[in-house]
């Protein structure tokens, strides 16, 4: 008996909506033109309405939880690349040369690279994973010299050293060491002079690490 009351109450709710959609949808028309009353007075086009009114229920019920699960999906997502991007970075595929320093000369075009005084025997590290392609023990000059082939076109040179530790053709990463801090050449104290090259020009390496890091490059002693 329950059941069947709400089931004629039911219908007499859709009843009334459909009445007062078509009433509604009636005065828009009726100004237009005669033949669109009698268009929307056929019975098949009030079941139309009626049918209308129903979905659009259904849609604005359904809408708001779909679009806050979809919403909820695209952020988690976002958020895991974000993370995987986050872990990428700090695995760090770029490093400093030295772990300590103090930057006592910029880039500029006489001197295409950087100078970081460090401690006399402090460990030098290739900025990336590559191959020494070049070793030279001079006394002018850079002095003591190490090359390192990147691959991609990008080569770096390390200067200076009181001792080299790699040789030509050896394969290092980020945790080998090419050689110690010190001032062989023409230099005024111990200190790493490093210069990038990317293509065929020297880059500012000073520039290449802060936009690799996404922070100003500042001296760490």
């Amino acid at each position: 008996m329950i059941k069947k009351q709400l089931k004629n109450a039911k219908r007499q709710v859709q009843k009334h909506s459909e009445i007062a959609i078509f009433k509604i949808f009636k005065s828009i028309i009726k100004p237009l033109s005669r033949l669109s009353i009698r268009v929307f007075e056929t019975k098949s086009i009030r079941q139309i309405v009626g049918l209308i009114v129903v979905i659009s229920v259904l849609f604005m019920a359904i809408l708001p939880t779909s679009f806050v699960t979809a919403q909820t999906a695209i952020y988690k997502n976002y958020s895991q690349v974000q993370a995987g991007a986050e872990v990428i970075k700090t695995e760090e595929s770029l490093r400093l040369p030295v772990d300590s320093f103090t930057i006592t000369q910029g880039f500029n075009f006489f001197h295409p690279g950087i100078d970081l005084a460090a401690v006399k025997g402090s460990p030098v590290y290739p900025i990336m994973d590559g191959i020494v392609v070049y070793v030279d023990h001079g006394r002018f000059g850079y002095g003591n010299q190490v090359v390192v082939d990147h691959g991609s076109g990008f080569k770096s040179l390390y200067a200076h050293f009181a001792k080299i530790e790699a040789k030509a053709g050896e394969k290092v990463d980020k945790d080998s060491i090419l050689g110690l801090v010190g001032s062989t050449g023409w230099s005024t104290g111990p200190h790493l002079h490093l210069q990038i090259m990317e293509g065929n020009h020297w880059t500012n390496p000073r520039a290449f690490f802060e936009g690799y890091f996404g922070q100003r490059l500042a001296s760490t002693r």
